[in-house]
């Protein structure tokens, strides 16, 4: 396994954290499954990973920390911070799976 692919492992495990964290369920559980093919050296989580990112409703959608109230966002108590990570930690993943897919 290489280094990159071990950066993309730490930036998923963190990206699991906000996503429990946040009770964001759905993704927790599709990020997760690619993660595991990926530390079992299963090239195909890369290619699903991929594909979580782009179009209507895709990974890149995602905002987390807030919630609706009377039909408006708010956000939750300090949590601007959370999705700020997480658009990093999203970004990285993005391009760690790019980097990691035109070097297979």
């Amino acid at each position: 396994m290489g280094a990159k692919t071990r950066e993309l492992i730490n930036v998923l495990n963190q990206i699991e954290t906000l996503l429990q964290e946040d009770k964001q369920n759905h993704w927790l559980k599709l990020i997760s499954s690619a993660n595991k093919s990926i530390k079992n050296s299963d090239y195909s989580g890369i290619e699903t990973l991929l594909s979580y990112f782009g179009g209507m409703g895709s990974f890149n959608d995602l905002i987390i920390g807030q919630t609706q109230k009377n039909g408006k966002f708010e956000w939750k108590k300090n949590d601007r911070e959370n999705n700020d990570k997480l658009h990093e930690l999203r970004l990285a993943a993005y391009e760690l799976s790019i980097y990691i897919s035109h070097h297979h």
